[in-house]
């Protein structure tokens, strides 16, 4: 083997390296492993729980019917307002979940759609906030209260980085219905918030040690799991310390497609880290591509997922192209433009002019004498008319011979 040739089996984006834990790292390891699939145990006995279920897909005859369109777009408004207020991840994640839980429990007419997904909002920004206050009050570890949030949040397992001070404000109602241009009052917002507690038996909401088991929070603890198999495999450098900011917003993308409501929480999360990990073993070895497969695997594994993994990767695969390839946007809310009367005013300046010009009749006009001007183009155009006649005849008399 030549020395080039050697070296370029040896690069490190051509195989992992390599590294033998010291044996003090080991039981740390192991006792961290044990933890993180003690939660992952946790959060699977709660994943019935919190899973909703799928809209039809068109409407029926009498048109009373959410369908899965709908939902789609009231998952999108959402998300646009975590954005705004620049909210933790968890925050869409469970209002999405109480949107499809409420939907597969009750049946709710579509005027009342943009009700339920503001009220949602505001209710899983009200359950985060009292888990968080409930977390840092007892000392717990496993939650920790970060300012500002920012999207590095989504880096820790339960959404919040440590060394922090302060908890964030819950949007006010009217805030909320005049910047998602709902159709209802914030006494309305609240009055649906009500019914979200009673129907879906939250009688003290984020109260409780529980905290919402969602995609995302399998997608933290699956990705947790796989770093700590890769140190413990000798390859510490397979993945990156802490989870990419990139893959919760993805996983946010793949929550507001009603597909992916057709499988598990834990599924959707572990599609979306096995098509990353496809896309890092791309120019990677065989031993590299092998390895994230088996921590795939043992993942699988540990989750007791059957088929409906395998066929879940392909839409998952689906949608994550089809958001890359920066496409349309299918669901794209009409806003509607509150203005005052002065603000009116001032972009209408031209409102006060009047026409000039005389009203043209529209009887009578027959009778008036056409007058034709004496410029160049009306002599140019009687001129082209003449030789258009005079060629005609022409025409004629050849064709008579």
């Amino acid at each position: 083997m030549s020395p080039k040739a050697k070296e370029n089996r040896d690069h490190p984006q051509n195989s992992p390296k390599k590294m033998k834990p010291s044996p003090a790292q080991e039981p740390e390891e192991s006792m961290s492993m044990e933890s993180l699939l003690v939660q992952l145990q946790e959060a699977l006995q709660l994943e019935v729980k919190y899973r909703g279920g799928e809209q039809p897909t068109y409407p029926t005859p009498d048109a009373g019917t959410i369908t899965s369109g709908m939902r789609d777009g009231s998952a999108h408004v959402l998300r646009c307002l975590k954005v705004w207020y620049d909210l933790p991840s968890d925050i869409f994640f469970n209002a999405v979940s109480i949107i499809d839980r409420f939907l597969a429990k009750m049946k709710a007419q579509p005027k009342h759609l943009s009700c339920i997904a503001v009220s949602a909002f505001h209710l899983a920004c009200s359950e985060h906030k009292h888990l968080v206050e409930e977390r840092a009050k007892s000392g717990g570890n496993q939650i920790q209260v970060q300012e500002p949030i920012t999207p590095s949040s989504n880096n820790n397992i339960n959404g919040c980085a440590p060394n922090g001070s302060s908890i964030f404000n819950i949007p006010e109602p009217s805030d909320l219905v005049n910047i998602s241009q709902s159709r209802c009052s914030p006494t309305d917002l609240l009055r649906m918030q009500d019914i979200l507690v009673k129907k879906l038996q939250i009688s003290n909401p984020g109260a409780g040690p529980e905290e919402p088991v969602t995609a995302l929070k399998f997608l933290r603890l699956l990705y947790a799991v796989s770093k700590s198999a890769s140190v413990r495999l000798g390859f510490p450098d397979l993945l990156p310390e802490t989870l990419p900011d990139y893959l919760p917003y993805q996983l946010e993308i793949l929550t507001c497609d009603s597909v992916t409501l057709r499988y598990r929480p834990a599924e959707i999360a572990l599609s979306l880290l096995a098509a990353d990990f496809r896309h890092r073993s791309a120019a990677h070895s065989l031993e590299y591509k092998q390895l994230m497969l088996e921590i795939v695997k043992e993942c699988q594994k540990a989750c007791n997922m059957n088929e409906s993994f395998l066929n879940c990767l392909a839409p998952v695969a689906v949608l994550l192209k089809k958001y890359n390839g920066e496409g349309t946007v299918q669901h794209r809310q009409r806003l509607v433009w509150k203005l005052s009367n002065r603000t009116m005013k001032h972009l209408r300046p031209t409102e006060k002019l009047r026409g000039t010009l005389p009203t043209i009749k529209e009887q009578g006009s027959s009778n008036l004498p056409r007058m034709r001007s004496n410029s160049e183009c009306s002599d140019q155009s009687m001129e082209s008319l003449s030789e258009s006649d005079s060629e005609r005849d022409i025409m004629e008399e050849v064709g008579a011979y």
